[in-house]
């Protein structure tokens, strides 16, 4: 936790401290977080919507791609709360009187005796899609209106900025109709036949998707990597010639030699973006990748471990399979190794990979097992 966020959110515990029972309800609601007629708020201790509030600014932050979306959230939080301590020091220097009361009153009554989201929902009963409309102190929009509008908003604002409007708003941007859409337009697949069960995060999962490892390709030398056994004539780095791979945009990869050679990565996920709440709730898909090859003239044999480490770096799920070993004059086309890690509980903190290998007959030079474009991914799972 940086500085600023952790100075932030000390400020917000405070304030919120000094906020009564109802205007902790009132900031609720207007985070868009009070349910349909306020009925996640009401009977609330003061505690409890406390508690509510700082909840659902975390998920929000979760969502973030970068910290300074989290401390957008945070700020925004902030200024909530002043605009409510503000009108309630206002409202205590204001006289009152039997005939500013009446005024009030009749300024705040409506013929009809309902008002906001209901009002709105008594136009939606019966009527078509293209009817529904959504009424209060923001202009009448109908709702297919209001949803490509959002389609429009970059994605962390239309969590950050557009769900806090009013109540309306935010049962737009919680409906899973609306990323749904969102994947449509941005190519995230979806799938036909089992749609995700929260479409916001199959969303954020699938645009914060990427290659965790670094360097996987041999194209900035050994950087990122930590070399653990460098035997024989050491790892050497070599341009893909004979046999191309699948993807024929790798160009190069790391080649082992006569004695074992391994390398590893250290993946700190909470530097990465995935929060250790993240993790422990949603509990995403850890998918594993990590292309092989012999040389045609020499046996050769692969190793692989992947393993999640909780906090202290002690393993909780561990991927090994047994070693591969290939005969000399076999097949030497590249061969692809795969794992994804499912439900492997709370706690995971840090993804470690190893891989690497070494030549059958001891041949002075790099006639061992050549690795590349390894990959680790944290993605959404649509099978659960």
């Amino acid at each position: 936790m940086n500085r600023e966020r952790e100075t932030l959110l000390d400020e917000i515990e405070q304030s919120l401290w000094t906020l009564t029972e109802d205007n902790l309800r009132h900031l609720c609601v207007r985070c868009g977080i009070g349910g349909v007629d306020d009925s996640e708020v009401k009977g609330k201790s003061r505690r409890a919507l406390r508690r509510k509030l700082i909840q659902d600014y975390c998920e929000k932050e979760d969502l973030m791609e970068s910290e300074d979306g989290g401390i957008f959230c945070l700020l925004q939080l902030k200024d909530e709360i002043k605009v409510i301590s503000d009108s309630e020091d206002a409202a205590n220097r204001l006289p009152t009187s039997p005939s500013q009361s009446a005024s009030t009153t009749h300024l705040d009554s409506e013929p009809s005796g309902e008002t906001g989201a209901a009002a709105g929902r008594k136009e939606e009963v019966g009527g078509p899609q293209s009817s529904r409309k959504f009424t209060g102190m923001l202009p009448v929009l109908p709702l297919e209106v209001l949803e490509e509008m959002l389609l429009n908003v970059p994605p962390q604002q239309v969590v950050c900025v557009c769900r806090l409007v009013c109540r309306e708003w935010k049962e737009v941007v919680d409906s899973d109709s609306l990323w749904r859409e969102r994947c449509r337009r941005e190519g995230y697949q979806t799938y036909v036949t089992k749609l995700p069960k929260d479409c916001r995060l199959f969303y954020f999962l699938c645009k914060k998707r990427r290659n965790l490892l670094k360097n996987p390709r041999a194209d900035d030398k050994f950087k990122g990597w930590q070399i653990m056994e460098n035997g024989g004539d050491k790892w050497k780095i070599e341009s893909v010639e004979e046999v191309p791979l699948p993807d024929n945009t790798v160009q190069k990869y790391f080649a082992t030699s006569y004695s074992t050679c391994r390398k590893s990565q250290l993946i700190d996920l909470e530097k990465e973006g995935y929060r250790p709440s993240f993790m422990d709730d949603f509990q995403p898909d850890i998918i594993i990748s990590d292309w092989y090859a012999p040389r045609r003239e020499c046996g050769a044999k692969y190793e692989i471990c992947v393993e999640l480490l909780n906090h202290k770096k002690q393993p909780i799920k561990k991927f090994s399979p047994g070693t591969v070993i290939f005969q000399n004059w076999d097949d030497h086309k590249w061969n692809q190794m795969t794992h994804v890690f499912k439900n492997y509980g709370p706690g995971v903190r840090y993804i470690r990979f190893i891989h690497g290998g070494k030549d059958t007959l001891y041949w002075a030079g790099w006639y061992g097992i050549r690795v590349t474009n390894s990959s680790i991914e944290i993605c959404p799972s649509v099978d659960r």
